[in-house]
């Protein structure tokens, strides 16, 4: 890490859980390290130094390791700290917080103001958060709105509360019909049939859950999805090889017949193989082209299908997909003799839009499902330009000891090879292996990233999303382009491994909103010179400009894309203006060619109806 990256770390902030640290003072520094922002929102000052942390698991934690594979929604335990009494506080991160410190709002504060379609989505959320949580005996965490915050589309929870307490389905009925007389009216009779159906005991959560979905996907119906997708890999400055693959990429793009073009947009996947020599490579090379032919036929398939699919039958499709993929690569490793670790594999993460056809009064509708596999440490996130949110949780050594209940994160990321693999696609045969699969749908603009650890090592995207997804969002930079970027931020900030990336942009338009007319983008060449000045010093100038003080920033007044950046934009727009000024005011001579902006030095790569714009990007 570099020592920009170490001065100027990301803000750490954390949920502090104690008897009396709501009232602790704005201001007061807690241990000398924690700076309190807000009521029990604390700033870690120190966020370089590892937080403390007991000898013991205390009992009442337990539930939070456990949880450790549903972070998308739940918080983790950070440290303890301890008052100026010598009570203990604990500490959680991965908590509701936005980047300037602000506890995200309550759902019971949004929910008279949102949509129908949200409403549904986060009550099915937390009912599917429902069965894990009260496995591990903290359900009541879903029963206090208070503690249910809200991030865009996605609940997050401030605790876990409730050890040991399992309420029954009722309970949780009641807390729905407590909001139903604020409830969208075209959801509203629905929904008081379904609390009435988890109040009939003992109530079957799997017809419930249908029923739920049901309602979803009929709310989602007016959601029209362009999609445009475009990839690329890098061996990187140190790899004699590249074991990375991704689909859609760049050659893939340019091979492309008019067959291909339905499954371009709506599939991204990114592999990263592992194993002996030149095993990895193929691995990972096995396993796209395996995958890209098997969805083509599932996309065929659900174009014929009438009526949606339900959640489990595409999760057991997507699963017979990757089994098959698996066993290609396990029967060339038994093939060759291959044992221990010259067994190659591949990391995995996959990203699917499967459009579904739902009959409504207006006839048939397509809603787009997003599918969102992974296995290893290959990883993706869902990036608008207001929050990037880590949509995976990395199957490794300190995932594997933290979820068993056995170490805390924060110490089994100091073990020696707490980054080594405990899953890969082909390393064995599939009963070993069990894929992460979810479905999300989306009711926003943003951008799906796709990439293995080459750019995801050492907190990259948390760090750089800002300067990137506002920009693609806007249209100011092509899609490739922003591949490219972020390959480039791979190699030169980390630059110890090969990298992939694979961005789908995502954009919603609704009936309130109508989509553009039909058209379909073909792949077109683009260069980094496409870029304007403004746009090369978003995504390239912090490396020149000299580095601010970030000790005191004032984030509220300045968008989080740097100050020595906007330096950089304001000077080139005042010296275009200047110019175009000047030359528009001389009669005489027409104006000279302005110069090429400056490229910033390239370093050697690295380890239907429902869319009005599908396209990729070469």
């Amino acid at each position: 890490m570099g020592e920009a990256e170490t001065k100027y770390p990301l803000k750490q902030y954390v949920w502090a859980l104690s008897q009396g640290a709501r009232q602790v003072p704005i201001g007061h520094l807690v241990d000398g390290r924690y700076r309190v922002v807000a009521p029990s929102v604390w700033l870690d000052t120190q966020a370089e130094r590892l937080p403390k942390l007991p000898q013991a698991i205390p009992n009442f934690v337990q539930p939070y390791l456990k949880a450790y594979p549903y972070q998308l929604h739940v918080p983790r335990v950070y440290g303890i700290c301890h008052q100026e009494s010598g009570a203990a506080v604990l500490l959680l991160d991965n908590v509701p917080i936005d980047r300037l410190g602000d506890l995200q709002p309550g759902i019971a504060q949004v929910w008279e103001t949102t949509t129908p379609f949200r409403q549904v989505y986060w009550l099915w959320q937390i009912l599917s958060l429902w069965q894990p949580l009260q496995t591990l005996g903290v359900a009541t965490s879903l029963l206090k709105p208070d503690n249910i915050r809200i991030e865009g589309w996605r609940i997050r929870l401030i605790a876990l509360t409730g050890q040991g307490n399992q309420p029954p389905l009722s309970r949780l009925a009641e807390v729905w019909l407590s909001w139903l007389p604020t409830a969208a009216p075209e959801i509203a009779i629905e929904l008081e049939a379904i609390c009435t159906a988890m109040q009939t005991g003992p109530p079957d959560l799997k017809p419930i859950k249908a029923r739920l979905n049901r309602l979803l996907l009929t709310q989602a119906t007016p959601l029209t999805l362009q999609l445009q997708v475009a990839g690329n890999t890098s061996a990187g400055p140190q790899q004699p090889r590249n074991e990375d693959a991704c689909y859609p990429s760049r050659d893939e793009i340019r091979r492309a017949s008019a067959a291909d073009l339905p499954l371009l947009p709506r599939l991204a996947i990114v592999c990263d193989g592992v194993g002996g020599h030149e095993g990895g490579e193929v691995a990972s090379q096995m396993a796209v082209r395996s995958l890209q032919l098997q969805f083509r036929s599932l996309l065929t398939e659900m174009a014929e299908q009438n009526g949606p699919m339900a959640p489990d039958l595409v999760i057991g499709q997507i699963e017979a997909a990757i089994r098959i993929a698996n066993n290609l690569i396990a029967t060339q490793n038994d093939q060759q003799g291959r044992t221990d670790r010259q067994r190659m594999g591949t990391t995995l993460v996959l990203a699917l839009q499967l459009p579904q056809r739902i009959e409504t009064a207006q006839g048939w509708e397509e809603v787009n499902e997003l599918y969102i596999v992974h296995a290893g440490d290959s990883r993706a996130y869902w990036i608008t330009p207001e929050y990037c949110q880590q949509l995976t949780v990395d199957d490794d050594i300190a995932g594997r000891e933290v979820t068993a209940g056995r170490s805390f994160y924060a110490t089994a990321r100091q073990q020696p090879n707490a980054e080594a693999l405990t899953q890969a696609v082909g390393t064995r045969d599939y009963r070993f292996l069990k894929p992460h699969i979810q479905r999300l749908i989306l009711d926003e603009d943003g951008v799906l990233l796709l990439c293995s650890d080459g750019l995801s090592d050492n907190r990259r995207v948390e760090e750089s999303w800002a300067n990137y997804v506002g920009l693609v969002v806007k249209k100011i930079v092509p899609l490739s382009a922003a591949v490219d970027s972020w390959i480039e931020l791979a190699n030169q900030r980390n630059g110890h491994d090969n990298v992939a990336v694979v961005l789908m942009s995502c954009q919603v338009a609704s009936e309130e909103m109508p989509p553009e007319p039909i058209s379909l983008m073909m792949p077109q060449p683009q260069s980094l010179d496409d870029f304007t000045a403004a746009s090369r010093a978003l995504l390239y100038g912090e490396a020149e400009a000299a580095i601010p003080d970030a000790s005191e920033p004032d984030e509220r007044a300045w968008p989080p894309i740097g100050v020595s950046r906007l330096t950089v934009i304001a000077i080139s727009v005042l010296a275009i203006t200047g110019l175009f000024l000047w030359f528009s005011l001389r009669p005489a001579a027409p104006p000279p060619e302005p110069p090429e902006p400056e490229r910033s030095s390239e370093m050697p790569a690295r380890k239907g109806q429902s869319y009005a714009k599908i396209g990729v990007s070469s």
